[in-house]
């Protein structure tokens, strides 16, 4: 079987698309089936998936606004989460193929590029865990790729005004994108036949094009500064010591480090490969290995610069995935200029890769199973939904209105109850509480664990605020046994009803 299969890829490798087709549609059935209960990045699209807004807190909104417009056309569920961030997987697999074919000859080296795309672990490992803005912003840089290469090679007002559009689109996705066609830019100075189309006026066109799309926004963020700065701040400055230099250090070795993490695999896959012309491809070179080269460089430089910058001392993987994005691009050209025989590529790097990464995403259903036998009970084993069986069937009524002061929770309720306004204290919401009122009762809910008979600090000060006293707020709580429960572990939920809906703000 495994050299009919081998012989059927060296024939025709165009397979791998079928391959790599069949890789996300399994990992969208595999994401519904194994659990009912969503990630951290999935419960927060679920619950702001409720508004459409111009910012959502540290992260841009476009990905949000993709989400609200596969719920209102879908419905809101585990399976469009994941459809949607697979889909945008996907496309970024088929927008690099179209790039990498730009720039060789060879029909089977931009294959090779593609399926380079599903070593990087930020692709097959973190994003299936869970991720939802990298994979959107991961996709752009595909696209951002086709159409940089475009303009270098055939230059027109159109491709232009696209090349600002992707600009702009890729800025509301994720902040980090800016890097990538900053790093273009440079990198195409040393090349005098690029250089021309750097200054080119028809740069002006694209630098319109993006501050048309990306300008609402930024307005916003510039409005909301804190908001859309803080979050993304403290996590680079998680683990600060407070000493600069101590910390500048620490920072400067967790780039290096997530580098490493993210491009070894990527590396190690095509050293096997071509392991017989690694010393060929080391020494060829041409004017698109030194661009996408230069590119991989400035972007890692310009990160160090920004966490140098903002006293960064983690700076984790996920945030380097848009640039290390670059790699199996830019050694499918190297080995494109070296004249590699790529007769046998693809048949010898599509099925083990796709074996490997298959395999992840079947362990990961297999481990909600599994986890329980030993113990270890994740977010998917969390029960929310038969947690909200329970409270509405104890009451016999759904609530106009569910408050929590948890976003898992939010994300959760949200999901089960897609009907139901979920709001959480301190978020900005366009929530209509005059007409919940008359809908009927409230439910607060939080997951209590060790608590004491009493409200979180959170909802007691929003229950105050809007002229009830905490103290007199009758709270219950509830046992429920986790998702794939063993030996009848379970988790604690409290939750209160109020007859009246608190004025938070609008």
């Amino acid at each position: 079987m495994s050299n009919r299969i081998y012989n059927l890829l060296v024939r025709r490798p165009e397979i791998v698309f079928w391959l790599i087709l069949g890789y996300f549609v399994l990992s969208v059935l595999l994401r519904a089936l194994r659990s009912d209960s969503l990630q951290n990045d999935e419960a927060e699209q679920a619950f702001q998936a409720q508004f459409l807004l111009l910012g959502y807190g540290r992260q841009p909104p476009f990905y949000n606004w993709l989400q609200i417009g596969m719920a209102e056309v879908f419905g809101l569920s585990i399976f469009t989460i994941s459809l949607l961030k697979n889909l945008l997987l996907l496309l970024c697999c088929l927008f690099y193929w179209l790039a990498a074919r730009m720039l060789m000859d060879d029909r089977r080296l931009p294959l090779v590029a593609m399926l380079g795309v599903l070593a990087i672990p930020s692709v097959t490992i973190l994003a299936q865990r869970d991720l939802t803005h990298a994979t959107a912003t991961l996709c752009l840089v595909s696209v951002f790729l086709c159409i940089f290469i475009r303009t270098l090679k055939q230059p027109s007002l159109g491709s232009y005004i696209m090349l600002g559009v992707t600009v702009g689109i890729g800025a509301i996705t994720k902040y980090n994108f800016v890097i990538v066609p900053l790093a273009a830019a440079l990198a195409v100075l040393p090349e005098p036949q690029f250089r021309k189309r750097l200054l080119d006026v028809r740069v002006l066109a694209a630098l319109c094009a993006a501050a048309v799309v990306a300008l609402p926004h930024l307005i916003w963020a510039v409005m909301h500064l804190e908001a859309a700065t803080t979050g993304t701040v403290e996590a680079m400055r998680e683990g600060s010591s407070g000493d600069p230099l101590k910390d500048t250090i620490r920072g400067l070795i967790s780039i290096l480090l997530s580098t490493l993490e993210g491009s070894l695999p990527v590396i190690i896959l095509f050293g096997l490969v071509f392991w017989r012309d690694v010393g060929a491809a080391w020494r060829a070179e041409n004017a698109w290995t030194r661009v996408i080269g230069r590119m991989i460089v400035v972007c890692i430089v310009l990160v160090a610069v920004i966490g140098i910058g903002f006293g960064a001392s983690s700076i984790r993987q996920k945030w380097l995935s848009p640039f290390l994005l670059l790699l199996p691009l830019y050694l499918s050209l190297k080995f494109a200029a070296a004249r590699t025989d790529s007769g046998a590529s693809v048949a010898r790097m599509a099925p083990p890769l796709m074996g490997i990464v298959t395999g992840f995403i079947v362990y990961l259903a297999l481990s909600n199973i599994i986890g329980p036998f030993l113990g270890k009970y994740g977010k998917e084993h969390i029960p929310y939904r038969p947690m909200l069986e329970q409270v509405l069937a104890q009451r016999g009524e759904h609530p106009a209105y569910i408050i929590t002061d948890d976003l898992m929770t939010a994300g959760n309720t949200r999901l089960h109850y897609p009907t139901v306004p979920v709001m959480m204290p301190g978020f900005d919401q366009p929530i209509p509480l005059v007409s919940a009122e008359r809908r009927g009762p409230g439910l607060l809910i939080w997951p209590a664990g060790g608590e004491a008979d009493a409200l979180p600090a959170p909802l007691a000060d929003l229950v105050r605020a809007n002229g009830v006293a905490p103290e007199t707020v009758p709270i219950a709580h509830l046992d429920v046994p986790y998702n794939f429960s063993r030996g009848g572990d379970a988790m604690r939920f409290g939750y209160a009803w109020l007859e009246q809906a608190p004025q938070t703000s609008r």
